[in-house]
């Protein structure tokens, strides 16, 4: 058995308590009138998120070009919500 790739009950847990504690943010931040940091906050925080479903659950290392690549697209993206949401 190859148990490289195995992950611990333990470390899902840890993973499920911090998505909870970001989304408990991003809701909390939500509620306050933070002006243009609303948005920014709440992109960084999805990105954070994201970042973590990808590494922990859909087991995507971030090494070499891949991870330049679906870092770029990312930002891509979260720049295109930003000045949609901004412009639109």
């Amino acid at each position: 058995m190859d148990n490289q790739n195995t992950v611990s009950a333990k470390s899902y847990i840890f993973v499920f308590i911090g998505l909870i504690i970001l989304t408990l943010i991003s809701t909390g931040l939500s509620t306050l009138n933070l002006g243009y940091l609303n948005p920014l906050i709440a992109i960084g925080l999805a990105v954070v998120s994201a970042g973590v479903v990808l590494n922990k659950f859909m087991n995507i290392k971030l090494d070499g070009s891949f991870a330049r690549l679906l870092i770029a697209g990312i930002l891509v993206l979260a720049l295109l919500i930003f000045f949609v949401g901004f412009v639109g």
